[in-house]
């Protein structure tokens, strides 16, 4: 490029002087007439970093999407802007190797002092390809963290204090029996009156804790009414995210998850360990009194039974009873009989006993000590030998270990069939059904975020040949053989499903121009012409392609579907091997 004749030429040096400073500028920076931005001067970093191809005006340079912003930056006078302001936009400058870059245009004003009336201007063009890929891989980090949400079955809600905006998920309507249409409670004390009584108290605490930043809070549990009338338990999950000047919480997020059934377990844990408490409580109990001031100890019936002492036997203090203690138990017990000397209140105890056979037995206490009318200091408790609960205790752990583990193999059983129901047995990829709810969520999620969706419908060419010639299990291997490819072209942004016999479907959501579109066809095509080896069987086949794609704010992804068919049709029909883009003004 270089320099062209202006309107109203000014004084070569002055001319000179402003290039001069031009080129020392470490910016890309070009100096244009308005209209179609025809170049007059552009410093070196402008040509190394944006002119990949001989041009002579800035509209040439960039793409043909952004034409119509960047002309309106270009033109003479602006409506409604000054002279002396700089104007931008965000446009893209498609490069040799046909990638695009990013770029942020500053257009202002130039004028030389020596030529008043010559209408120039400055453009400066900086790099913003890096900011834009992490735009939108924010975008795509967005869309798989919404998926895991609606897997895990978490609902969201965000109360934004600033803006006076609360959000609840369609999942945390769900939880609580909402549709979308149902009205939220008016105010707080509404929604007060659909929580527990009992719980009212502690969960308005905790959420004033929780938005305070108490870990202690970050995760509580309460009861709430739902709409068929039954009370659910909600584990809520949140933590402040925005605060003012003073600490005052200005945005608490989090989730809600419907914990019913685990509450209901534990609860069941609870009675059956109730229980289990009880008929140790009535079980055979031995009765003692010791008598720490005169050293005098008087056993019952059946403390004699559960130690084999012959009844009659003097018990002597400190002595007898210690004599049985496990030699592995023994220093702690005592201890504990010593920790509580002379202190008011019971204490238990669990330990094992050698009887005077050899049997161990375990045994378990409660204690006290108290002072005695004549000022005696004396110990009485209760003992039964729980061995037999022990070892039932045991089984039943043993039990319920076994039933969570049975437990987990049915959760992972059911994970599979989940797994299975959605995917196609022979490829692994997304089936039918998977399908078409990706169709419904992707035309939701691109239409909200102003994208577009692209589908490719993929029929392979020659294949009934090899499944019949050959068999079905080479006709298998070539089906396996195609899904990878697929997977492995159409990569991890892309959805591919095989939608049944030969037929796969591609679903590429995306922003700008169709081309990739017919790009990716094109590249499936090349690789479906491929032969591929099966044994010692060669396998030559084909692959013709539907192209539909659809946008705007109610995409409807099965349309795209049945247009995409109606291209397939014509790319069989003229000559297979080839793919074909749906065009609205001839197909309808």
């Amino acid at each position: 490029m270089k320099p062209e004749t202006m309107a109203v030429s000014p004084k070569q040096g002055e001319l000179a002087a402003y290039i001069t400073c031009i080129d020392t500028l470490p910016l890309p920076t070009a100096v244009v007439e308005p209209g179609a931005g025809r170049f007059v001067h552009a410093n070196q970093a402008f040509k190394q970093q944006w002119v990949a191809r001989s041009v002579s005006d800035l509209t040439s340079l960039i793409h043909s999407d952004d034409l119509v912003s960047v002309s309106t930056l270009l033109a003479e006078r602006p409506a409604e802007t000054s002279s002396e302001t700089t104007r931008s936009t965000l446009i893209r400058v498609p490069m040799n190797d046909g990638s695009i870059r990013w770029a942020k245009a500053f257009v202002s004003p130039f004028r030389l002092d020596l030529a008043p009336n010559a209408t120039l201007l400055m453009v400066q063009l900086v790099d913003f390809t890096d900011d834009k890929l992490m735009v939108d891989d924010l975008v795509a980090r967005e869309t798989r963290w919404n998926s895991a949400l609606v897997s895990s079955e978490s609902g969201v809600w965000d109360h934004d204090y600033r803006a006076g905006r609360k959000y609840y998920s369609p999942i945390w309507r769900w939880i609580r029996g909402l549709s979308p249409g149902d009205p939220l409670p008016a105010s707080k004390e509404a929604w007060l009156n659909l929580v527990h009584p009992d719980d009212r108290a502690f969960t308005l605490h905790a959420m004033e804790r929780q938005e305070a930043g108490d870990p202690a809070f970050q995760v509580f549990e309460y009861r709430e009414r739902h709409k068929d009338g039954h009370w659910v338990w909600i584990e809520c999950r949140g933590a402040c995210i925005d605060r003012d000047e003073n600490g005052r919480a200005m945005r608490v997020v989090g989730t809600d998850n419907d914990i019913t059934q685990r509450k209901d377990a534990e609860h069941r844990a609870a009675k059956v360990a109730r229980r289990l408490e009880m008929a140790l409580a009535i079980s055979g109990v031995g009765v003692f009194e010791a008598d720490l001031t005169a050293g005098e100890v008087d056993w019952d019936v059946r403390m004699f039974e559960i130690f084999g002492v012959p009844k009659g036997e003097k018990i002597r203090l400190g002595v007898t009873w210690e004599s049985f203690l496990h030699p592995e138990d023994r220093e702690r017990v005592l201890a504990n009989v010593i920790a509580h000397d002379g202190r008011e209140g019971c204490f238990w105890d669990r330990y094992r006993v050698t009887l005077a056979g050899g049997e161990e037995r375990i045994i378990k206490s409660c204690s006290m000590t108290f002072t005695d009318v004549d000022g005696h200091l004396k110990l009485v408790g209760a003992n039964w030998d729980v061995t037999n609960d022990v070892l039932l205790q045991q089984e039943l752990e043993r039990a319920k270990s076994l039933a969570e583990a049975r437990n987990a193999e049915l959760e992972a059983t059911r994970d599979q069939i989940e797994h299975n129901a959605l995917h196609d047995y022979l490829t692994g990829l997304p089936n039918r059904r998977y399908l078409d709810l990706a169709l419904d969520q992707l035309s939701k999620s691109c239409s909200l975020k102003n994208r577009s969706l692209g589908l490719l419908h993929i029929d392979l060419d020659g294949f009934k040949q090899i499944n019949d010639g050959f068999g079905h299990s080479v006709g298998d291997a070539v089906l396996y053989h195609v899904a990878g490819e697929l997977r492995q072209i159409a990569g991890a942004r892309n959805f591919v499903a095989r939608a049944g016999g030969d037929e796969f479907v591609v679903l590429v959501p995306f922003a700008g121009t169709t081309d990739r579109l017919s790009i990716l066809a094109d590249r499936i095509i090349t690789a479906m012409s491929k032969p591929y080896r099966y044994g010692d069987t060669l396998c030559h086949f084909g692959a013709s392609i539907g192209v539909a794609y659809a946008s705007g704010p109610s995409i409807n992804g099965h349309q795209i579907l049945l247009d995409a068919d109606t291209a397939l049709y014509e790319a069989k029909h003229s000559g297979k091997g080839r793919h074909a883009v749906f065009d609205a003004a001839v197909y309808r």
